[in-house]
């Protein structure tokens, strides 16, 4: 299994009053998921996807990620993971205003060691891969939503990481648009091999999961 979590529990203290937004989940996924979660607002969707990207520690349980013991794992040790085995998409994008799209793509590859040029001239392949190769010197005010969504996906999957994180990817979206980068999504998920683990509010996207997880106050059931 890539993902292994087992009684997995996140609690936050906020003054005198203890909050559980994760209640005792368990969770697996194999390589090569597709799986959605949803759930209302504050059901604790995010919270899950920052424990599984090693952003935040479970206060309970263990959860094993890639192959690391995310509960015990050194800081030093989880910037690699995250580094080296995820991608992320973000609902807002989180691109870099004054980097066009080829350059926020390379960032990526960058971080990694790569050359300038070699990163660069792999960001562009990426760029071609998610149908923005005409775009590719135009910056992120430059581009419609779901082109800047695009470029972020060109970017979580430019390390060929295991696993990618998307955190409601289509929210910001209109419903064509939402649909071109889900469909995307889908495709890299087939071709790549890639673990795809998505919170979404949108049902209609159901029959595309291989993992379907109804998230509510913290505990999930799978469908």
């Amino acid at each position: 299994m890539l993902i292994e979590a087992h009684k997995v529990w996140k609690t936050y203290q906020r003054g005198s009053l203890q909050i559980d937004a994760l209640r005792g989940l368990d969770l697996e996924l194999p390589v090569g998921a597709f799986a959605m979660i949803v759930g209302p607002s504050g059901g604790g969707k995010s919270t899950l996807l920052h424990l599984l990207g090693g952003m935040d520690h479970p206060t309970q349980g263990t959860l094993q990620v890639c192959g690391m013991q995310l509960e015990r794992a050194s800081e030093a040790d989880l910037n690699r993971f995250r580094r080296e085995q995820l991608g992320f998409i973000f609902q807002s994008y989180n691109l870099i205003p004054s980097l066009n799209a080829v350059e926020n793509v390379a960032l990526a590859l960058l971080a990694q060691g790569q050359p300038r040029h070699t990163a660069l001239q792999q960001a562009g392949a990426l760029l071609a891969r998610v149908g923005l190769d005409s775009r590719m010197r135009h910056k992120p005010a430059e581009l419609s939503g779901g082109e800047q969504q695009r470029v972020a996906v060109a970017r979580a999957i430019a390390n060929q990481t295991k696993l990618v994180l998307a955190d409601e990817p289509t929210g910001d979206l209109d419903d064509t648009a939402a649909d071109t980068v889900m469909q995307l999504l889908l495709e890299l998920n087939r071709q790549l091999g890639t673990t795809f683990v998505i919170a979404t509010h949108n049902l209609r996207y159901r029959p595309l999961a291989t993992h379907w997880l109804e998230l509510h106050s913290g505990s999930f059931s799978t469908g």
